[in-house]
């Protein structure tokens, strides 16, 4: 069975050449408005959104906000695509929760492709979870998405627990920023973007004082204390 996609946002025509080369692999589900978007999440059950930054009714990224509070699309996977791709708004976009972020016009293989490691990343790893995990007072058990930190649950995007899951299985190694964004956002080493300290110093923020077992290498990247 195919993977659901709600197509949300973009110009007509564009949307709908979109879609109609996305049916090739995937069961496409598009609309216009982001009021429409959030009761079709709901009642559809979608396995990943593709949103527009700019939606005629909302910022693309606010509805990425009102995504990510809501029960069925807490952790849903989210690729965006926008008209202009800048080092602000990929932060922004990747700060809200958005797996992957795309300028327009893009080819629809590689949009294809990217979609297929999003998910793959998300649902097909679920086949190989690691042991559960437990250092310096900080606890993660991948196959449930728990993060607990020195007895308190701590909730975590999926793409911050994937972070912290490789800085805790690497624990006193030096992980470089190159690979941390290959790693865990499927992104060129080479890409120039600030997603890897946005994300570092969210996951810190919500460990508390235990973040701090998070620490910066200057010039390399981040390593678990």
């Amino acid at each position: 069975m195919p993977y659901r996609l709600l197509l949300v946002g973009g110009e007509t025509t564009e949307q709908a050449a979109m879609a109609s080369a996305l049916r090739s692999e995937f069961d496409v589900d598009p609309c216009r408005l982001a009021r429409q978007a959030l009761e079709r999440l709901e009642k559809g059950k979608p396995d990943l959104v593709l949103l527009d930054a700019q939606l005629d009714d909302v910022d693309g990224l606010l509805f990425l906000q009102a995504v990510r509070q809501t029960e069925a699309g807490r952790d849903l996977p989210a690729v965006v695509l926008a008209a202009k791709k800048t080092e602000e708004s990929v932060v922004r976009a990747y700060d809200l929760g958005a797996d992957d972020y795309l300028a327009k016009p893009v080819d629809p293989r590689e949009l294809i492709v990217r979609i297929r490691a999003v998910l793959r990343r998300r649902f097909e790893r679920a086949e190989h979870w690691g042991a559960p995990l437990s250092v310096g007072g900080v606890e993660i058990d991948p196959s449930q998405r728990l993060c607990v930190a020195r007895g308190k649950p701590v909730f975590l995007q999926p793409r911050e627990f994937e972070l912290l899951e490789i800085l805790m299985r690497k624990t006193g190694r030096v992980l470089t920023r190159a690979y941390l964004l290959e790693t865990v956002w499927g992104m060129s080493p080479k890409a120039q973007t600030r997603a890897v300290d946005v994300m570092v110093s969210r996951v810190r923020r919500r460990l508390g004082r235990l973040g701090a077992r998070i620490q910066t290498v200057s010039k390399l990247g981040y390593v678990f204390r």
